[in-house]
């Protein structure tokens, strides 16, 4: 149980720092899309790349921010049926659900948002989006970091459910 816990604990560690690039990046977010109203609204010029910056912002707090929400459990339930279950019936639906939707979604998505990443790598992608014409792997990179974190974050979540459900509901550390 030692070497899942550690693992365990190194996985939660990553995200817990995706978490904490997050919240540095939201303030940021906030700037760039209040800088843009200014300048809109009260100048009449406005920017030609704040769009592209908050839409790519937004989905890398997004994607980064889903291992550290799974990490913390604070992801959204239907508390009307889960609530009323055993102990051991929660885990053994979330072991289930883990295994049928969890598991092949995340991988999927991790897979096409990572070919896609290559290829844009690869093909030097540009934004054509707005003038300002940025290369589109970083922001890509940064979105298969996050669904491949949020799946190691789900394999070591896993593990230590069906540990916790083999011990009869008892935590394994």
């Amino acid at each position: 149980m030692t070497v899942l816990k550690k693992l365990y604990d190194g996985v939660g560690l990553l995200s817990e720092w995706s978490g904490r690039i997050v919240s540095v990046a939201i303030p940021v977010l906030i700037f760039v899309i209040t800088f843009d109203v200014f300048m809109r609204y009260l100048f009449n010029n406005p920017t030609d790349w704040a769009y592209e910056l908050s839409y790519m912002l937004g989905t890398s707090i997004i994607s980064l921010g889903l291992p550290y929400v799974h990490f913390h459990a604070s992801h959204i339930r239907v508390d009307i049926i889960y609530s009323r279950l055993s102990t051991g019936n929660r885990l053994l639906l979330d072991i289930v659900l883990t295994i049928f939707l969890f598991f092949p979604l995340v991988f999927m998505w991790t897979k096409v948002f990572g070919a896609n990443a290559l290829q844009s790598f690869l093909t030097r992608e540009l934004s054509y989006d707005s003038l300002w014409y940025p290369l589109l792997w970083p922001f890509k990179t940064i979105v298969v970091l996050g669904f491949f974190l949020l799946l190691l974050q789900g394999a070591v979540v896993f593990m230590r459910d069906v540990a916790t459900l083999l011990r009869g509901g008892r935590a394994p550390w």
